[in-house]
């Protein structure tokens, strides 16, 4: 006897007129080859009576890839939100790369997926935590309004994945230009002249700084200069080279008898005064009637035995004025020396 029963293949539903007593005879009457992973209801070994439906689903191939974990699954389910609900992925605060209410054809679909996860975010001086379902960091910085510049630095980088406890840091980097005057400092060029005493200088030329303009690229992280890197630099004066001539006019000459005096360190309280009285030229002789690094006339240097040393104190060593020096300080005080003594506080 003839059957009314009403096919459903995968939602779409058909009225068939079947023969057999059996839903697998429908099944076959139509077509209809079903494997394991594919479903029917009625059991294809059911009984079909007038009147029935009998509902077939196909199986179809869903790949999920969630937070990076690839899985397949086998599903009957004709929408993506049924099949995710099936396999237990139906958190609705879940993140897919389709909408939920997308068909599931039996050409199967493959789904990106991503859950939220605990992340924080430290930007402009302030720190954001909160969950997020956000994939990559670039898409997390975009949903939460934080845009970056190209120069700006973002750790990890914009295209790392975001997982649970992720700590994001974005560094905001201004680059800009600075033209800035600088000195240039001269060199010094000595020349020996045996004209000169021995340990005494004299100035030919005096030196002069130059100056140059310089462009630099300053680089500033958060607010902070990270670095300064020159990119030009041009000279606006050039440097004036100090002359200085040196003597090398040894004096003991034959006018010194060579005597010996008594060592005195350098930097003495002697040594100060002639820096006064002479600008320390101890073999000075100006012709203005005082000689020596400590301008002794010629009556006091006889007076006080510097002639057992040399004529005039200008022909006399740096040690053998000091020893005439000493015995007239202790005869007349430091009032021998009256501007330069008071000048150096002693007196």
């Amino acid at each position: 006897m003839n059957k009314d029963v009403t096919l459903s293949v995968d939602g779409e539903p058909l009225a068939v007129t079947v023969w057999g007593s059996s839903v697998q005879d429908v099944l076959d009457a139509n077509d209809i080859d079903l494997t394991d992973k594919d479903g029917v209801s009625p059991a294809a070994g059911d009984q079909v009576s007038d009147g029935d439906t009998i509902t077939v689903r196909y199986a179809r191939q869903l790949t999920v890839i969630a937070d990076g974990d690839k899985q397949t699954y086998w599903t009957t389910a004709t929408t993506l939100d049924d099949a995710l609900a099936e396999i237990g992925l139906h958190d609705p605060d879940l993140r897919l790369s389709v909408d939920r209410s997308m068909p599931l054809g039996r050409e199967g679909l493959t789904v990106t997926a991503t859950s939220p996860k605990d992340v924080q975010i430290t930007v402009d001086g302030q720190t954001i935590s909160g969950r997020s379902a956000a994939a990559t960091v670039a898409d997390l910085l975009a949903e939460q309004g934080i845009t970056v510049s190209a120069d700006d630095r973002i750790t990890p980088g914009a295209d790392a994945l975001v997982t649970a406890g992720l700590s994001v840091t974005v560094q905001r980097v201004e680059t800009s230009e600075e033209t800035v005057s600088e000195r240039i400092d001269y060199q010094t060029v000595s020349t020996e002249d045996s004209n000169l005493a021995k340990g005494t200088t004299q100035e030919v030329t005096a030196g002069k700084e130059g100056e140059k303009s310089v462009v630099y690229k300053i680089v500033k992280v958060d607010g902070q200069e990270e670095s300064r890197t020159v990119i030009s630099e041009s000279v606006v004066s050039e440097p004036v080279t100090r002359e200085v001539k040196v003597g090398t006019k040894v004096t003991t000459s034959s006018g010194n008898t060579g005597a010996a005096a008594p060592a005195v360190s350098s930097g003495s309280t002697w040594d100060a005064i002639a820096q006064c009285e002479s600008g320390g030229n101890w073999a000075i002789n100006t012709g203005n009637g005082y000689y020596g690094g400590l301008q002794f006339s010629a009556s006091t240097w006889a007076a006080y035995g510097g002639t057992a040393y040399a004529p005039t104190a200008s022909q006399a060593t740096r040690e053998q004025q000091i020893a005439i020096a000493e015995k007239v300080q202790a005869a007349q005080g430091w009032g021998a020396w009256p501007a330069c003594t008071a000048k150096l506080g002693l007196r």
